[in-house]
């Protein structure tokens, strides 16, 4: 059935067990009702404690203003007059508690300088609130499916949009204080959440497709598993699902523990891994040109942003299927043209939060070269500082003791770090 978002900060035995690394496999989420009542908590209070209360009601406002100007962009590939967080997701925070809740948490967080609240721990509040009401919905939907029943009206596909839409907004509070596992415990019920809905028409349409197509970006980057159907004409769409043909190649030898290794030839060569990449960057062009993105320096760093992914994605290949090496004159070259293009960015802070995957990936192949391993630094201290999310700062930390080591592959510190229960979200 449906699992629980976890509690904020909280960390299961499961998400212990589970690295965030885009070459770690992760499965499905199934769930079952034990699960389910495992994960519950007292039940949520009907009323707010007066001080949230107050709180919510006197700086409500100011909290949505805030959101739509500081946060509804740094959801999206690219900001615009499109942004559904903004067109159709913060409408709903005024007659709907939990995207209320939601948005108050990360406002009041992200915009801490910005904001005099009376109440001590009022994001955390907030956020409390937010998965008390989501808890509560989704043990209904659970209680219906064990019944027999069907989530397929409007009313179910409205309410698993608000859930989907809150989740996704309290996954990115818990990134702003570093709290990974929670992240991806909301995210992990968000998934199942979406696949109960997926024999539904209406989830193809309207703001559920956008949310769904919102949680697989996070999904592709974080796991790369292959983006959901309806999503082609999606900016990135072609390029995320060679990253997860990629990521299955490199799987599958991975878990091939035998003396007989995967022939060399069961694998794409680096030429046509090269072209593949090629057509997705074309793809991603041709779809961004629809959108008309104005001014002209916006224009110009997307398209920079556009090379900067594909020489990303070349490197993550490159690596995981054996091709990083000097045979492969791409790989060097690769290399600099990712450094060459971060540098050419004209105005990096409008794109900051698209960078951190980049960043991991030029990091993790300049081992040997002291001045690329000071601009990923500045660059993702700047990142760090400009998006307001902690998690960032976690991909610095990883890439330092990998700089301080002797093995040019980061991919054996990248499963310590996984089997110790350190998670680091290059999203």
């Amino acid at each position: 059935m449906i699992p629980l978002p976890q509690g904020g900060g909280t960390v299961m035995a499961e998400s212990q067990q589970q690295g965030a690394f885009a070459v770690a496999a992760r499965s499905k989420p199934e769930g079952n009702v034990e699960e389910v009542q495992r994960n519950v908590g007292p039940p949520p209070s009907r009323c707010l404690p007066l001080p949230l209360d107050l709180t919510l009601r006197s700086s409500s406002p100011e909290f949505i203003d805030y959101y739509d100007k500081n946060l509804a962009g740094l959801m999206v590939w690219f900001d615009s007059e499109e942004n559904d967080y903004r067109r159709r997701v913060l409408p709903l925070a005024t007659s709907t508690p939990a995207i209320w809740y939601a948005v108050a948490a990360i406002a009041a967080h992200h915009g801490a300088t910005t904001f005099s609240l009376d109440m001590p721990r009022f994001p955390e509040a907030a956020r409390d609130a937010c998965l008390g009401l989501i808890n509560s919905h989704i043990q209904n939907m659970t209680e219906r499916l064990t019944d027999g029943s069907e989530l397929n009206s409007r009313t179910d596909i409205a309410e698993a949009e608000w859930i989907l839409a809150s989740i996704l907004m309290i996954s990115c509070y818990e990134m702003t204080n570093s709290q990974i596992a929670a992240a991806e415990g909301h995210r992990r019920a968000a998934r199942t959440l979406v696949n109960v809905f997926m024999t539904n028409d209406a989830s193809n349409r309207g703001l559920f497709r956008f949310l769904r197509n919102q949680l697989s970006i996070y999904d592709d980057i974080e796991e790369t598993v292959l983006p959901p159907p309806g999503t082609e004409h999606v900016l990135f769409s072609q390029y995320l699902s060679l990253l997860h043909f990629v990521t299955l190649l490199s799987r599958r030898a991975a878990f091939n523990l035998d003396a007989t290794p995967l022939a060399l030839n069961t694998y794409p060569n680096a030429t046509l891994i090269q072209s593949q990449f090629e057509q997705a960057r074309g793809a991603t062009l041709l779809a961004a040109g629809k959108l008309g993105i104005e001014p002209a320096i916006v224009r110009r760093d997307f398209v920079r942003l556009v090379d900067i992914y594909h020489h990303t994605a070349l490197l993550y290949s490159y690596r995981c299927l054996g091709y990083a090496n000097l045979d492969n004159m791409d790989w060097k070259a690769s290399t600099h043209k990712l450094f060459e293009q971060l540098g050419a960015l004209e105005d990096p802070t409008m794109c900051a939060h698209n960078l951190p995957w980049p960043a991991f990936i030029a990091g993790a192949e300049c081992h040997d070269d002291v001045a690329k391993q000071e601009a990923v630094t500045d660059l993702l201290m700047a990142i760090t500082k400009t998006t307001g999310f902690r998690n960032h700062a976690d991909i610095l930390t990883f890439l330092s003791v990998f700089w301080a080591g002797t093995e040019p592959d980061w991919r054996p510190l990248a499963e310590q770090f996984q089997k110790n229960g350190h998670q680091i979200l290059p999203v």
